[in-house]
């Protein structure tokens, strides 16, 4: 096992395999030393979609965890980008919480993404952060995200 391996394996994260995008995207893009990536949503290793509104029929646990989720998947795409060890800095993380106008806990949502970068990459997983609410996500899912990666 690489170093990282071992890491992500300590903290009891397995990366999936990622298929390609069903649509006319791609997963990221790369300029110069900074890597793009698309939209993560909160699906799980074994392919199924966490969904529900927080504030409706999902908690604010649930929100984290499928935040937590959908960042184990942004991490599988650096990986078939660059290499989880070619990440200089988290630059930026959107995140976006499937929930109701009365719910306005979005940050303690993201959290969940945030946290679980920094455990990954120490100080380089810090990272500026917005963290918006929306009425829907792309096939009923609790959380998506998408961020902007420095490489070394």
């Amino acid at each position: 096992m690489t170093d990282f391996a071992t890491h992500l394996h300590s903290l009891g994260i397995e990366l999936p395999d990622l298929p390609a995008p069903a649509y006319s995207y791609v997963p990221f893009s790369r300029h110069g030393d900074t890597l793009y990536l698309s939209g993560q949503i909160s699906r799980n290793a074994a392919g199924d979609i966490l969904e529900g509104r927080v504030g409706e029929d999902a908690s604010i646990e649930d929100g984290i965890y499928a935040a937590e989720v959908a960042t184990i998947n942004l991490l599988a795409r650096i990986q078939q980008a660059i290499g989880l060890d070619n990440v200089a800095q988290i630059l930026k993380l959107n995140v976006w919480v499937n929930s109701t106008d009365e719910f306005i806990q979005q940050p303690l949502v993201a959290d969940g993404a945030s946290q679980l970068l920094e455990k990954v990459f120490g100080e380089a997983g810090k990272h500026a952060r917005t963290a918006l609410p929306t009425h829907t996500l792309p096939q009923g899912a609790l959380v998506e995200l998408d961020a902007v990666v420095a490489i070394k």
